[in-house]
């Protein structure tokens, strides 16, 4: 299990994400020579963070060569001298990271940091930018990078599609490109995520030990089984109902989809209003989650008592909603370091077979999965049934919090 993030490495995080932030902007020129930049509490102010991690980014910037704080006027943007430059320098070792803006903010957090450390260990710098969760975005940020002279670019793609020309003329065109979280079967290239199938069955496979025959597995509307990492959790859960011989029921397989004005989505207050609704759900990621305790709230279901939850991704409030949620956890800092030092590989002249590098995951269990329930339930039972019952099932890749 990934450790939580304690403040001072959270506020590392955030500096640097800042750092990089402005760093690109300076470079291609969207703020350029003179541009007074805002002032450490009107930054602070603005992103939701310290002081301190503003001053923190700042140095960095200013040590680079790329902004000069003047006392007593403010933050300007520099041009330095033109023979062998700072500037020149990091054009000349750059790698793009292309994220989707729909990701959640720890999720890019840790995959940025995780990239970042791969690229400084290299002497490489990260121009990183956000697609707006649509094709024509996300082939304009590519485009501008390629501007931008990146020599290789991580990209995670767009979820729900099968077909992404832009990452295909990266290819034709020889650029190095390492795929994150997800990819395009039959097109090869470099890709790192997951054990998905693994972590779909493992979360599958709890459920079922603990006694439950009918479980739903929900995903998010904008990215079905299209996706491919949405697919294989799928293929997970299909595993353990297939290992444990229970009948694969595909009314149980439902997207998280129709938001009422009440935050509330729509579509899973039908699912589990069904007669024959699911005792337990396997979420697709943490958030998919948080709508199913949501919905179950609304209709009085009690978690785990009522109707047993595991999310995937231990993202950082996962601990802490009530009840705590169980999850699958991804490597998010692991991902984007073996991303970035992959695309490095390639960009210095590593040729071979593309990768597809996949990350171990574990379950770490909390409350919503009622395991503690169960455990209860068991020992409560007179001592000569216990007895009688077989030990209990062994699973790999478990953990408690």
């Amino acid at each position: 299990m990934i450790a939580k993030l304690k403040k001072k490495e959270r506020t590392k995080i955030l500096h640097i994400q800042l750092m990089t932030y402005f760093r690109e902007r300076v470079l291609d020129g969207r703020l350029p020579t003179g541009t007074r930049l805002p002032t450490d509490g009107e930054l602070a102010a603005q992103y939701q963070i310290s002081r301190d991690t503003v001053r923190q980014a700042l140095a960095l910037l200013a040590s680079e060569g790329l902004i000069e704080r003047v006392q007593g006027r403010g933050t300007f943007v520099i041009q330095p001298p033109s023979n062998g430059s700072t500037v020149a320098q990091l054009k000349q070792k750059q790698i793009g990271l292309v994220l989707n803006r729909t990701l959640r903010t720890q999720l890019t957090m840790n995959l940025l940091v995780g990239v970042e450390q791969a690229a400084k260990s290299h002497g490489y710098n990260v121009s990183f930018t956000y697609a707006e969760g649509e094709l024509e975005q996300q082939a304009r940020d590519i485009d501008r990078l390629r501007a931008n002279h990146v020599l290789g670019m991580i990209i995670w793609p767009m979820g729900d599609t099968t077909h992404d020309a832009s990452i295909q003329q990266l290819q034709a065109d020889h650029i190095p490109v390492v795929l994150m979280d997800r990819y395009f079967p039959g097109l090869g290239i470099d890709y790192v995520g997951s054990d998905n199938v693994g972590g779909g069955y493992r979360a599958t496979e709890h459920l079922l030990i603990l006694g439950h025959r009918r479980i739903g597995y929900v995903f998010a509307q904008e990215e079905t089984l299209r996706t491919t990492s949405v697919y294989e959790r799928w293929q997970g859960y299909c595993k353990a109902l297939q290992k444990y011989e229970v009948p694969y029921d595909e009314s149980l397989v439902v997207p998280d989809f129709r938001q009422l004005q009440t935050g509330i989505r729509e579509g899973l207050v039908e699912f589990l209003q069904r007669p024959d609704r699911p005792s337990a759900i396997f979420a697709v990621n943490d958030y998919v989650a948080l709508d199913i305790l949501q919905a179950a709230k609304a209709l009085h279901l009690r978690i785990p008592e009522d109707l047993a939850v595991i999310g995937f991704d231990d993202l950082e409030f996962a601990a802490h909603v009530n009840p705590p949620l169980t999850t699958v956890v991804q490597q998010f800092i692991d991902i984007g370091l073996r991303a970035g030092t992959l695309l490095i590989s390639r960009i210095e002249g590593i040729v071979g077979a593309p990768k597809h590098i996949e990350l171990p995951t574990s379950l770490v269990i909390r409350e919503s999965c009622g395991a503690q329930l169960h455990v209860k339930r068991f020992l409560s039972l007179p001592q000569e049934t216990i007895k009688q019952s077989p030990g209990p099932i062994q699973q790999k890749g478990l953990s408690y919090s």
